[in-house]
């Protein structure tokens, strides 16, 4: 493994976790591998105690999984999983983005075209760590402007789940220029506040969403044959 500065010890456990979800998300830590605590306590300059809390607060994430007497390993995608939430969460946002049409400021508008821009600049630059977190932030900012609690607390709930799902796959580069086109097609319809529009294609989206991991899947192989679920890389 490369080498990288030592971790400031002030936040320990919350530094290596940031390091770990990012070698997640980048694909250095694959679907199904095994943890090597050892090398990354000796990368990170840290003993095994903040490792572990790190460990901790990604598998609170669903994005490891704590193995009894046995470590942790990158979380794999069941097909449950994608079958049963991924429609739940398109309804969800659907009706975000029809409330959203119906409350948004003009100042809001102009913020999310603002940071669309700049998510398709990190697409351009192939950048799926600042892509990802600027895509966040457009779904959170139309469900923001959506100005319905409940809504917003349901999708919480669900949306820390689904967006580690995405984030332990690899997206195809077909799949992430779809992912694009249908955010251009989001923020048009927003400008226009075309309700109907928008939650049709918030919807198509998250669907999208589901086939692109679906398609990183089948073209992946576990990286760790002995822990990783047999189904994770032969998802139809």
């Amino acid at each position: 493994m490369p080498q990288v500065t030592a971790i400031r010890r002030r936040t320990l456990h919350s530094e290596t976790a940031d390091l770990l979800r990012d070698m997640i998300v980048t694909g250095e830590l694959a679907p199904g591998q095994k943890i090597p605590e050892r090398q990354l306590c000796l990368r990170f300059g840290i003993s095994r105690t903040p490792l572990r809390e790190a460990l901790k607060v990604l598998a609170a994430e669903g994005m490891v999984e704590l193995l009894p007497q046995r470590g942790a390993r990158v979380a794999v995608i069941t097909p449950a999983e994608l079958t049963e939430l991924f429609p739940i969460i398109a309804s969800i946002e659907a009706l975000a983005g029809e409330l959203a049409c119906v409350h948004i400021s003009d100042p809001q508008i102009a913020a999310i075209e603002d940071t669309h821009r700049a998510m398709v600049a990190a697409f351009e630059r192939d950048e799926p760590i600042e892509y990802a977190r600027l895509n966040h932030a457009i779904h959170m900012a139309l469900f923001e402007a959506a100005q319905n609690r409940a809504l917003l607390s349901l999708y919480k709930m669900l949306e820390l789940r689904i967006r580690n799902i995405r984030h332990t796959v690899r997206q195809l580069p077909e799949d992430w220029r779809i992912a694009v086109d249908d955010h251009e097609r989001m923020v048009r319809a927003l400008r226009r506040r075309d309700a109907a529009t928008l939650a049709k294609v918030m919807r198509q989206h998250v669907l999208n969403t589901a086939q692109a991991v679906r398609h990183a899947l089948a073209f992946s192989e576990p990286a760790d044959e002995a822990t990783a679920a047999p189904s994770a890389a032969t998802l139809a």
